[in-house]
């Protein structure tokens, strides 16, 4: 599922907002690069968290009986 930039800075600023703070995608965009701009980039945890997600990505969960890789990969176009 996928979710727009807007809406999940509109969630995290506030669950009970029903409107985005963004008027577009470009906005919410531009707003998240200067955040990390200023910010100095990814916090030490927020690597760490990347490096596991990358290593424990391919951990095998994947090959579940009765399902073959062609199977998963037709659903990822």
């Amino acid at each position: 599922m996928a979710f727009h930039l807007r809406d999940i800075l509109r969630v995290l600023s506030g669950p009970e907002k029903k409107k985005s703070p963004f008027s577009s995608e470009k906005e919410a965009f531009d707003f998240c690069r200067s955040l990390y701009r200023e910010t100095g980039g990814a916090t030490p945890e927020l690597l760490r968290a990347y490096e596991f997600y990358q290593k424990n990505m391919t951990d095998g969960c994947d090959n579940e009986p009765g399902y073959t890789k062609a199977d998963h990969l037709a659903h990822s176009n």
